[in-house]
C-alpha cells in the first residue's frame, strides 16, 4: 500500500470514529426522550384512571424547581395540551394525551433500534480499516528499513578489514562515565 492509501485510509478511520462518536451522541439523546416520555405517559395513565368525579389537586413541574399548583374540578377526564406535530398544539383528554405519548415511544424506539445498528456497523467499519492501516503501515515501514545483517556480511566478505581493537573500544567508553570530582562537578578544568 503506497503512503497516499495509507493517509488515506487513516482519514477513513478518522471520518468513521467521528460519525460513531455523533450516532453515540445521538443515541443518549434518543434515550433521554424516550425516558421523558415514558414518565409523561405513565402519569397520563395514572390520571386518566382516577375517579374523575371527585376534585384532583396536583402541582405541575414546569422547570427550573417551580411548580404550579393545578386543580382538576372532577365531573370527567381532564385534558392536556399536547405537539400535535409541525408546531401544531391540540387539547386532548389525558388517555388520548397517553396514547399519542405511546406511540411516540414506539417512533422512538425505531429510531433507536436504526441508530445502534448504525453504531455497531461503524464499530465493525472501524474496526476493519484499523486492521489494514495497522497492517500496512507495518509492512511499509518493513519495506522502507534495510535489513543490514544481511547487507554487512556481504560487503565484510567483499573488502576483509582489520578488527578493531577491543581495548581501544573500552577506552572510548570509559572514559565519559567516569566521574570527576572536584569543586566544579562534572566539568573539566584547565589542569585536565
Amino acid at each position: 500500500m503506497e503512503q497516499t492509501e495509507l493517509e488515506q485510509t487513516a482519514r477513513l478511520v478518522e471520518m468513521n470514529r467521528e460519525r460513531y462518536h455523533e450516532v453515540q451522541e445521538r443515541v443518549e439523546q434518543v434515550l433521554n426522550v424516550l425516558g421523558e416520555h415514558d414518565v409523561t405517559a405513565t402519569i397520563l395513565e395514572t390520571l386518566s384512571n382516577k375517579n374523575h368525579d371527585s376534585e384532583m389537586n396536583m402541582h405541575v413541574s414546569i422547570g427550573a424547581g417551580v411548580t404550579l399548583s393545578c386543580k382538576h374540578p372532577g365531573g370527567g377526564e381532564g385534558t392536556a395540551i399536547i405537539d400535535l406535530g409541525s408546531g401544531i398544539f391540540g387539547e386532548r383528554t389525558w388517555s388520548d394525551a397517553a396514547l399519542v405519548t405511546r406511540e411516540r415511544m414506539e417512533e422512538l424506539g425505531s429510531l433507536l433500534e436504526n441508530l445502534q445498528s448504525q453504531s455497531k456497523q461503524l464499530e465493525t467499519t472501524i474496526s476493519s480499516l484499523a486492521k489494514t492501516f495497522t497492517q500496512a503501515a507495518v509492512a511499509q515501514h518493513e519495506q522502507q528499513q534495510p535489513t543490514p545483517l544481511v547487507e554487512q556480511p556481504v560487503e565484510q566478505e567483499a573488502e576483509p578489514t582489520e578488527p578493531v581493537e577491543p581495548e581501544q573500544e573500552e577506552s572510548t567508553t570509559t572514559k565519559p562515565n567516569r566521574r570527576r570530582g572536584g569543586m566544579f562537578g562534572n566539568q573539566l578544568t584547565l589542569d585536565d
